[in-house]
């Protein structure tokens, strides 16, 4: 028998944007005209995993959308970034009531932090105390935070099959010795996505290239006289980007969190809250597909 105890932790929103702007075209709306695409796609993916995994701890985890300490630290992060649109915003508290309905854990991000560090340093606490930990994301900053017993899980989507990310897989995918190193590899070469600078002038190729001499980027920098030429020159005037970005860039896993292990345990779920909700947001097929769940867990 194998009692080794699985932890789920799901990034929220990376997944509630998925399904927002993957059905724009398609989009759902109450017989009151509520959008209901960001709420339906997101809980059928809860209920689809709910049954396929078969959590017995598990988590939701909301980024609060608050001014972070990398904000402060660096006024360009992700100051590109659209704002949330309002369907998404209007849908959040819907999701936070069935969450509540399947007595399933959401926490928000606090104090300052992402819910990345919400997540790594859950991920980091239960792994202390025993547990194999999916973190279930569609952000590829989470890839860091592998280890023997933390692991990625990228959720299936439209006939794409689910895919667990571990050690190997990132050592194939980034050609790097161990996962931490892709905190290295994108404070030189940068991350446009979040708006990380990185080092000027360094692409993916010569990233690669110097952090498999060097092993990490206070290495590299503190070696730039094994650099010529421009390359040299512009390593040294844009050496503060590099240690910029690796603050960035680190997820955070020792923020205040006291880890109990009841907090996170999959309850049954409460059926008339589950009814109520749904026949508000107009959910018959979901509703029927719950049941079934329902029966085999109450």
């Amino acid at each position: 028998m194998n009692d080794t105890k699985k932890l789920f932790l799901i990034d929220a929103f990376p997944l509630i944007y998925q399904s927002f702007y993957a059905y724009k075209k398609s989009h759902l709306f109450t017989s009151k005209g509520l959008n209901t695409s960001p709420i339906i796609h997101f809980t059928n993916f809860l209920i689809n995993l709910l049954i396929r995994e078969n959590p017995t701890y598990m988590s939701v985890v909301f980024d609060k959308h608050q001014e972070t300490f990398r904000k402060k630290t660096y006024k360009k992060y992700k100051s590109h970034r659209r704002k949330i649109p309002k369907e998404i915003q209007i849908a959040i508290p819907y999701i936070e009531k069935i969450l509540t309905a399947f007595r399933i854990l959401f926490i928000h991000s606090y104090n300052g932090y992402e819910a990345d560090d919400v997540i790594g340093t859950i991920a980091k606490k239960a792994e202390n105390k025993g547990y194999i930990v999916y973190i279930i994301s569609l952000d590829k900053d989470f890839f860091q935070l592998i280890t023997k017993n933390i692991k990625i899980y990228i959720p299936p989507f439209k006939g794409n099959p689910k895919k667990i990310m571990g050690i190997e897989d990132i050592q194939r995918k980034f050609e790097i010795h161990y996962p931490k190193q892709i905190i290295d590899l994108w404070s030189m070469m940068g991350d446009s996505s979040d708006n990380i600078p990185g080092i000027p002038g360094i692409g993916e190729k010569n990233a690669k290239k110097f952090l498999k001499k060097y092993g990490n980027i206070e290495n590299f920098l503190n070696s730039t006289y094994d650099l010529q030429g421009k390359m040299k020159e512009n390593v040294e005037k844009n050496k503060q980007f590099g240690y910029l970005s690796k603050q960035l860039i680190t997820i955070v896993t020792n923020i205040p969190f006291n880890f109990q292990d009841q907090m996170f345990f999959v309850q049954s779920p409460n059926w008339i809250g589950i009814q109520k909700i749904f026949d508000e947001l107009e959910f018959v097929q979901l509703l029927k597909k719950t049941y079934q769940y329902y029966k085999k867990h109450e």
